[in-house]
């Protein structure tokens, strides 16, 4: 009997033993991540309100990070890093910096330093396209040129997200317009040779009347047709 009693209580040891109590749940809180965008335009002009007729409140220049506060459509309230917010459109907003920009003119000057009176380091073409590494509050910006692999520094101002489009006004015939020359004066006409003096003929040595002016010359008379039953035979 007292072999059943162990047996019962070693049952229990183990049943005991091998029970796993119920783990807890903890429910963490929801973190909302803050969603950020980075100004596609040189220079951007917050809105008042989600449309393209909304009032102008700030302004935001290239690559300044904004942080979105609202969402209707394809509008976003966003505030910058100073705490000034406004409205923009989707188009206007990357998620990633911009770092490829376009030349906007012939001839702009890849400079040494930022600074007008720095050393030139080559001229640049319109539509070069260059690589931002940095813009400075001076309105400069350090660029990498792809075309010849020179860096530098230009004028923001002188610089494009999109390419320059130039239109070429083209002929009939295909090739590029040019400027009209200036129209060739035609050549001047010769003055008309004076006419020769006539001189009266000498008395009694010219023509006379009739020899002058010859009668013209007399045409044979039409034959009249005769009718039947005109002349009666003898």
């Amino acid at each position: 009997m007292w072999k059943s009693a162990w047996l019962m209580a070693a049952l229990a040891l183990v049943v005991i033993g091998c029970a796993t109590p119920e783990p807890v749940r903890v429910e963490a809180p929801v973190v909302e991540r803050a969603t950020y965008f980075y100004v596609a335009k040189m220079e951007l002009s917050l809105k008042s309100a989600p449309e393209e007729t909304g009032g102008d409140t700030v302004k935001v220049a290239l690559n300044d990070r904004v942080q979105q506060l609202e969402r209707r459509g394809s509008w976003f309230l966003v505030r910058a890093d100073d705490g000034r917010q406004g409205w923009a459109n989707d188009r206007n907003l990357s998620l990633r910096p911009v770092s490829d920009l376009f030349v906007r003119q012939w001839g702009q000057r890849l400079h040494a330093e930022p600074a007008e009176k720095s050393k030139t380091i080559i001229r640049l073409r319109q539509n070069d396209q260059v690589q931002l590494v940095e813009k400075n509050p001076q309105g400069w910006a350090k660029v990498k040129v792809a075309r010849t692999g020179d860096t530098g520094w230009l004028e923001f101002r002188n610089l494009s997200t999109d390419q320059v489009v130039v239109r070429v006004r083209r002929t009939k015939a295909g090739a590029p317009e040019k400027a009209a020359p200036e129209a060739a004066q035609p050549p001047a006409e010769p003055a008309p040779a004076p006419a020769p003096e006539k001189t009266a003929p000498a008395p009694g040595l010219g023509p006379k009347a009739a020899e002058a002016a010859p009668p013209p010359p007399k045409t044979a008379p039409t034959p009249r047709k005769a009718k039947p039953g005109m002349f009666e035979p003898f």
